[in-house]
């Protein structure tokens, strides 16, 4: 892709005086109508340019779509359809992949969505990361304008579209302002000048013979002018003027009008002026104040807010007068007014040859005025875009990327458009956090076991404190237990050994009390005399006792080595425990 402002410098197309890299063709389609030799001569060149253009190779496998607008959806059901299945035998008979149902009507909301695509992909903002502010995309046509821009709340009306890519959510707010488009806008200015003429002169449309002057044409022009927006017009008020109607220049059906050129620049801005206003158009009976609000927009429509590429239609009036992007709309209006002062000779004449030069005086003020008024876009808010970005340039990324995730077998975006009852949701969710701290409880049930040892290590330790407590892991857990007298004199060990005297198991530590029968507890002397009298008494029940004193000479008694044996909770063999025995040590001074 080239710059934006590229597009702007470049010179036109020398031959036709396009602005655009690609092949158009006139007139458009609704005026085309039951005319089959016309609807094949703007058709057939397209697709014959198109051949060009795609390798030969890839013909069969290239979508060709043919995306009727704003002319065909204003018209008759059944002269839209005849549209369409004629336009549907030409295209069938190409070298391209079609299918009947991508030929059809798009509505304006879909329009200004594509426009917005290509937008905001020709300027890197779709799928960027970090996420970026998109622009608001303005796509003026011949017969409509598109306003499309994102908004930072998700909102539920006519005018609101979600887009997901990727992960990426896009609140899009998008609507269609039919009769705003460049040819439109002419013909309402034309139609404001015929409801101001005496009625004996609107007897003369009938016949053709009307004849009107425009302060927005040159001096010296004069030529006949079919005006379609005149017979919607007259029709409402019952005139008989729709009586005879003819095409015109581009195949436009509608009244004949002969407009001679009136040149008067202040009055072409207010003509311009009443082209913008919705209320001159509608049944409104108070007109609405264009500094108050944007008058181009109908009640109830959002207004546009943040940045905005204006492109199509503008960019058009802008590379018609030789204009950058950086041009402002005061230099647009200068440009217009520069325009407007030359004969019709020499304004033809300093153009490239192109269809409405004459319309070129009228355009410069209206899109200045539909900004500004209409819309209440200021200078700073509004960048001219490029010839390449248009709606149809949306259409085609989105049938690629559809193509594309085909061919692949993957699944497009709308995949992650699932609505999902809340409910259902949180039950779920709360399920799946129930297993999940079962699991973690099993898990932490079977860590300690499996980090178990078989045996109890014996602690040895010569520390100089007089009383130091050892610490043990709370895994291993003491018991006291006593032997067994069978009656004759010998004593038996028990396999399992009991609590004696019915004593609570009770763990190390440090809340047992040193004279609690119901625990043990292990504590160190000091190996060296102590010149203080205080005793050291350590008590086990019927296990033995010891005596400290500093003046006399301490031992531990015990009644029976073989009677002194500690053991874990896990059971052991009479030989496991014979092995763990614990031993007594004898301290003497």
């Amino acid at each position: 892709m080239k710059p934006l402002t590229e597009g702007l410098q470049r010179k036109p197309n020398s031959h036709t005086g396009r602005a655009y890299d690609r092949m158009e063709t006139e007139p458009g389609l609704d005026k085309l109508v039951h005319n089959v030799s016309g609807l094949k001569a703007a058709i057939k060149p397209l697709i014959r340019w198109a051949e060009k253009q795609i390798p030969e190779k890839a013909h069969k496998t290239t979508s060709l779509f043919l995306y009727a607008t704003a002319g065909v959806r204003r018209l008759p059901s059944v002269d839209s359809k005849w549209l369409l299945d004629n336009a549907w035998s030409i295209l069938k008979n190409s070298p391209f992949l079609c299918q009947r149902d991508w030929v059809k009507i798009i509505s304006g909301l879909e329009e200004a969505y594509f426009g917005w695509i290509a937008l905001n992909h020709h300027t890197g903002m779709l799928g960027a990361r970090p996420r970026k502010p998109t622009f608001g995309a303005l796509d003026l046509g011949g017969s409509s304008l598109q306003v499309t821009f994102e908004s930072n709340e998700h909102v539920r009306n006519e005018t609101s579209l979600n887009l997901r890519i990727g992960a990426v959510n896009h609140h899009l707010t998008a609507y269609s302002l039919p009769s705003y488009g460049l040819n439109d806008a002419f013909d309402k200015s034309v139609v404001h000048l015929l409801e101001k003429l005496p009625e004996i002169t609107k007897a003369e449309l009938v016949n053709g013979k009307g004849k009107l002057r425009h302060p927005c044409l040159h001096s010296g022009y004069k030529e006949k002018y079919v005006c379609s927006e005149c017979v919607s017009k007259f029709q409402e008020g019952g005139s008989p003027v729709i009586a005879k109607t003819s095409l015109g220049k581009g195949g436009r059906s509608g009244i004949s009008v002969m407009l001679s050129g009136a040149p008067n620049w202040d009055e072409c801005s207010k003509l311009a002026r009443i082209a913008v206003n919705w209320s001159e158009w509608s049944n409104r009976n108070s007109g609405i104040d264009c500094d108050l609000q944007p008058c181009a927009l109908p009640d109830g429509l959002p207004h546009p807010y943040g940045k905005f590429f204006a492109i199509s239609g503008f960019f058009v009036v802008y590379r018609f007068f030789n204009l950058t992007s950086e041009a402002s709309l005061d230099d647009v209006l200068e440009k217009g007014r520069e325009f407007c002062e030359r004969t019709w000779e020499v304004a033809k004449n300093s153009v490239a040859p192109q269809p409405f030069i004459e319309q070129y005086c009228f355009r410069a003020p209206y899109i200045v005025f539909l900004l500004r008024e209409g819309l209440h876009i200021t200078d700073n808010h509004v960048i001219i875009g490029s010839g390449r970005i248009t709606w149809t340039l949306g259409v085609a990324l989105l049938e690629a990327g559809k193509a594309l995730s085909t061919r692949l077998g993957l699944r497009t975006y709308e995949i992650f458009q699932i609505k999902i009852n809340p409910i259902f949701f949180i039950a779920v969710l709360f399920i799946s956090l129930l297993f999940l701290l079962c699991a973690l409880s099993c898990v932490g049930n079977w860590m300690p076991k499996f980090f178990w040892r078989s045996y109890l290590p014996l602690f040895r330790t010569n520390g100089a404190s007089s009383a130091s407590v050892l610490s043990i892991p709370s895994p291993f857990r003491f018991q006291r237990w006593s032997p067994i007298s069978p009656g004759d004199g010998r004593v038996k060990m028990p396999l399992s050994p009991t609590i004696a005297g019915g004593a609570q198991r009770r763990p190390f530590g440090l809340g047992d009390s040193l004279n609690s029968g119901g625990g043990i507890q292990l504590m160190e002397s000091s190996l060296y005399p102590s010149t203080s009298s205080m005793s050291h008494s350590y008590s086990s029940n019927n296990l033995g006792q010891m005596q400290f004193d500093s003046s006399s000479m301490g031992s531990f008694w015990s009644p029976h080595r073989s009677q002194m044996h500690l053991q874990s909770r896990r059971s052991q063999s009479r030989e496991d425990l014979n092995s763990s025995l614990a031993e007594a040590h004898m301290v003497k001074v």
